[in-house]
């Protein structure tokens, strides 16, 4: 019996080192942060279409124009990372001057990639990408008052690595980021951003409607035209 005992333990010991062996010689999971450039002078002209519902004026408003992102100088955010500015600009056809409405901001940090827009800090994607993989991305926004509606969202990759055309346009490594995805008797709420390597954000989709009553709320799609 002393012998038994003495050969299970020594089957645990030798079972436990390979084990460990196997676990220490796994490759680690490299991070990814080229789907999101940050460089300044690098821009990505977007086509953008709007569509509003209006269940009050019994109404739908269409609108169609272009924004210019352009990523300026880099310079030391209120948390303490280097960022780099972002000026953006819009105009409603291709002879229109551009004209700037919003300066934001972008950083990268050593697991996530960053936007400040309208002075709220969105995490748009956390290191290293893989498939299915969550993460709160409005967690760094005090989701009270008028915004509730961004609390608990859970982002997600739900594409990784894939090719993808767009106006044209062929990319040859993409990824999908699913914000949020709501619907339900009374509402909708889907929120879609796609990244392309090298590039950045090259197509970005909300829909935010009401349909408990009336149809209300908004739809909007942003595709990339132009970058360089």
């Amino acid at each position: 019996m002393k012998h038994l005992f003495t050969y299970f333990f020594a089957v645990i010991f030798i079972t436990g080192i390979f084990s460990s062996c196997k676990k220490n010689s796994e490759e680690p999971i490299a991070i990814d942060k080229s789907y999101f450039p940050l460089q300044s002078g690098k821009y990505i002209i977007y086509d953008v279409d709007s569509i509003g519902y209006s269940d009050f004026f019994d109404s739908t408003f269409v609108s169609k124009y272009q924004i210019k992102e352009e990523i300026d100088s880099a310079f030391i955010d209120n948390e303490g990372n280097a960022a780099y500015r972002i000026y953006r600009s819009r105009r409603n056809t291709d002879t229109d001057s551009w004209v700037i409405t919003d300066v934001w901001s972008a950083n990268l940090t050593d697991y996530t990639a960053e936007k400040v827009e309208e002075n709220l800090r969105f995490i748009k994607q956390y290191f290293p990408i893989q498939i299915n993989r969550q993460w709160y991305g409005n967690a760094k926004i005090q989701t009270t008052g008028s915004l509730s509606f961004l609390d608990g969202w859970k982002y997600e990759y739900t594409e990784i690595h894939a090719p993808l055309t767009i106006n044209s346009l062929y990319f040859d490594s993409t990824i999908t980021v699913t914000q949020h995805n709501e619907v339900n008797f009374i509402a909708q709420k889907i929120y879609i951003e796609k990244y392309a390597k090298n590039v950045g954000l090259i197509y970005k989709f909300e829909d935010s409607l009401s349909i408990q009553q009336d149809t209300s709320g908004r739809i909007v799609t942003m595709m990339v035209k132009e970058f360089n």
